[in-house]
């Protein structure tokens, strides 16, 4: 068995109920909205500041290499000229002529005969 109650409501009454709880949700969005703003105007000031930072670093690191490039420092060079390659092998390399007069055949026949 269904239990059927009337129930009346006057239309004013209903009307009101419509416009408080859209005042209602109007408010509680708004203030969420409110809150977001807050947050992103928070978040802009910091990447802001980290931009100043970034900034200022770079005018650091600009005014270093200025710095750097004032400095005259001298450079050892790696691989020397050819001309001096050819003069350090001249002087390094001796003088075979003695070892090959030493070592030639004659003389180690001589060698041979004598017993040494």
């Amino acid at each position: 068995m269904l239990l059927w109650n009337e129930f009346t409501i006057n239309i004013f009454v209903l009307a009101l109920i419509i416009v408080v709880a859209a005042a209602i949700g109007y408010l509680l969005r708004s203030r969420q909205m409110t809150k977001k703003l807050i947050k992103i105007d928070e978040l802009e000031r910091e990447v802001l500041a980290n931009y100043a930072q970034i900034l200022e670093l770079e005018k650091e690191n600009t005014a270093l290499e200025i710095k750097l490039q004032d400095i005259k420092i001298p450079v050892i060079p790696m691989k020397a000229p050819v001309r001096d390659e050819q003069q350090d092998t001249n002087q390094k390399v001796p003088d075979i002529t003695l070892r090959k007069q030493l070592l030639s055949k004659e003389n180690l026949q001589k060698q041979i005969a004598t017993g040494k």
